[in-house]
C-alpha cells in the first residue's frame, strides 16, 4: 500500500489523532519516529497513520518489532506480517528476537511484566541507535480504561489511577490514546488493511483479558454505555491532580531536604506541617532521589517511614526493600541506601580481662574485673556496658553472631529472635549484633540488660564488666 493511497481518503481517526498530537505536543516537524509495531490492529493503524503524515510533517518513520518467542510459530508469523507491511509501504523495518519465557523462568519474574520491560528496552535502544527523537506505541482509549480498572481493583493511589500517560519521559508518545478500538478497526477496514490477532488476548487466565472481555462490556450494558470514555476522562483528571502534587512535593523536598553524609535527610518538623497526602509524596520523592527507583516501595513502606516521624518517637529504624532503610535521628529522618543486608557468621574469644575487635563489623568489646557498682542506677535501661556475676562465668567469654534457637540466659528463657523483633531492631542489624555467650548461653547483647542468671548479684564484691564500642570508635546506641 503506497503512501499516496494512504492519504487519498479522510477518516475520523485522522482528525482525532491530529488533535491528540497537538494537545500533547507529541511531534515536531523533521523528527525521526520509531513506531513499535506488533502486527495487531492498534500498532498497524499507528504505522499507517504515521506513514500517511510523514511527508506533511517531514517525518522519518521506522518500524520496530520485537519477537518475544512466546507464541512460537504464531510470533514468527507476526514478525513476517510486519516485515511485509513495511516492504509494501516503503518503511524501514528493524526486528529483534529474544526468549522471554526462558529468562522469566530462570529469574522467577512475571512473564507479562518482563516482556513489557524488554519491549521498551528494545524500542529505546533502537531509538538511540537510529538517533530518533520519538518512540510511538499504539495504546488506545480502551487500553486506558482497562488500565484504570485494573489498577483500581488491585488498589492504587492517584498515580496509578492516572493511567497511561500520553507522553512519557518526553520520548515515548501514544498518538492513539484518545481513539477507541472500534474507531481503529473501522479505520483499518476503510484502508483495506489487514492485521494480526494475538491468540493470547482471548486467554482468560490473564486479568486484563477478563477486564476487557467481561467486566467492561458488563459495565457498558448495566451502568454506563460510555464507560470506556468515562474511565479515560477520570484518568486525565487524576493525571492533572498527580502532576500538581508532584510539583508541590518537589518544592517541599528542596526546602526540607538536608545532606547527611552520603544519605538524604528530611526535616521532620517541617514534614509534619504538610498535609498527609503531601507528606507521602515528599517521602516517595525523597526515596526515589536517594535510592534511584521506587521499585518495590509500597504504600505500607511509606507509612512505616512516616511512622518514624510521629511526635514522641525516639531513635528508630525501618527496613526498606533492596537493602535500604530509613532512620530517625533526633529531628531528622535519614533515608539510607545500599546498606549491607547481613554479615558472615563470626565467633571470637574474649579473655577476662581482655579486648576483642570483631573484624566483620568493626565493633570492639573489652572485659575487665571491677568493683560491683550500685545496681539501682542501672536497672530498667539498656546499656553499652554489662556487669556480670563472676562466680557463674567461664574463664573466657565468646563473642559471636546470632544462631538459630538462641535463648537469652540459656534453655527455658526468652528467645533472642523475639527479643530483637520486639525491640524494633531491623533484620539487617540483627546479624551484625555481637552476642556475648558463656559456653552456649547468650548472656548479653549490647543495648539490653544482661540475662538475669548471669547479671551481677547485689551482694557480690566484684564483677566482670564488658564494654561495647560501636564501629569507628563510636559509643553503641541505647535501644
Amino acid at each position: 500500500m503506497s503512501k499516496d493511497k494512504l492519504l487519498r481518503r479522510f477518516h475520523p481517526l485522522e482528525a482525532r489523532v491530529r488533535s491528540t498530537l497537538r494537545k500533547y505536543g507529541m511531534l515536531n516537524p523533521g523528527e525521526h519516529v520509531i513506531a513499535g509495531v506488533s502486527g495487531g490492529a492498534d500498532s498497524t493503524a499507528l504505522l499507517i497513520f504515521l506513514a500517511g503524515i510523514a511527508s506533511e510533517f517531514n517525518l522519518t518513520v521506522t518500524a520496530a518489532h520485537l519477537n518475544h518467542g512466546i507464541r512460537n510459530q504464531e510470533a514468527d508469523a507476526d514478525e513476517d506480517f510486519v516485515r511485509q507491511l513495511c516492504a509494501k509501504s516503503g518503511i524501514p523495518f528493524i526486528s529483534e528476537r529474544i526468549e522471554v519465557r526462558q529468562h522469566a523462568l530462570a529469574t522467577k519474574q512475571n512473564l507479562e511484566e518482563l516482556a513489557r520491560n524488554r519491549r521498551y528496552d528494545f524500542l529505546r535502544r533502537t531509538a538511540a541507535r537510529m538517533k530518533a527523537q520519538k518512540v510511538a506505541v499504539g495504546h488506545t482509549l480502551n487500553d486506558q480504561a482497562e488500565t484504570v480498572l485494573f489498577r483500581f481493583l488491585r488498589g492504587s493511589g492517584v498515580e496509578g489511577l492516572s493511567g497511561i500517560h500520553p507522553v512519557m519521559e518526553g520520548i515515548i508518545i501514544r498518538p492513539l490514546i484518545e481513539c477507541s478500538r472500534t474507531l481503529i478497526v473501522d479505520y483499518l477496514k476503510d484502508r483495506k488493511a489487514s492485521f494480526r490477532e494475538d491468540s493470547s488476548n482471548a486467554d482468560f487466565k490473564y486479568s486484563r483479558n477478563r477486564i476487557r472481555l467481561e467486566l467492561i462490556p458488563y459495565l457498558e450494558r448495566h451502568f454506563n454505555r460510555q464507560a470506556v470514555t468515562t474511565l479515560a476522562r477520570e484518568a486525565s483528571l487524576a493525571r492533572e491532580t498527580w502532576s500538581f502534587m508532584q510539583e508541590q512535593a518537589r518544592g517541599h523536598l528542596d526546602r526540607l531536604g538536608v545532606k547527611v553524609g552520603d544519605d538524604l535527610g528530611l526535616n521532620i518538623s517541617g514534614l509534619l506541617q504538610l498535609h498527609p497526602a503531601l507528606q507521602k509524596q515528599v517521602v516517595r520523592r525523597a526515596l526515589k532521589t536517594r535510592i534511584g527507583s521506587l521499585r518495590g516501595i509500597t504504600a505500607a513502606h511509606v507509612e512505616s517511614v512516616l511512622e518514624l516521624c510521629r511526635p514522641g518517637q525516639g531513635h528508630a529504624w525501618t527496613d526498606l526493600p533492596r537493602g535500604h532503610a530509613a532512620e530517625r535521628q533526633l529531628g531528622i529522618l535519614v533515608l539510607r541506601g545500599n546498606l549491607p543486608s547481613s554479615v558472615t557468621e563470626f565467633t571470637y574469644d574474649l579473655e577476662i580481662p581482655g579486648t576483642c575487635t570483631v573484624a566483620e563489623t568493626g565493633a570492639v568489646l573489652t572485659s575487665r574485673i571491677t568493683r560491683t557498682p550500685d545496681l539501682s542506677t542501672l536497672r530498667g535501661r539498656g546499656s553499652t556496658e554489662a556487669f556480670l556475676e563472676t562466680s557463674v562465668l567461664p574463664e573466657r567469654l565468646t563473642i559471636r553472631s546470632r544462631e538459630p534457637g538462641d535463648r537469652y540466659g540459656g534453655q527455658g528463657h526468652r528467645k533472642v529472635k523475639k527479643m530483637l523483633i520486639d525491640a524494633g531492631i531491623p533484620q539487617r542489624e540483627r546479624s551484625r549484633l555481637p552476642m556475648i555467650a558463656a559456653n552456649s548461653d547468650v548472656i548479653w547483647i549490647p543495648g539490653f540488660r544482661p540475662a538475669r542468671p548471669y547479671e551481677v548479684r547485689p551482694d557480690s564484691a566484684e564483677c566482670i564488666a564488658v564494654t561495647y564500642m560501636e564501629p569507628h570508635g563510636g559509643e553503641g546506641r541505647t535501644r
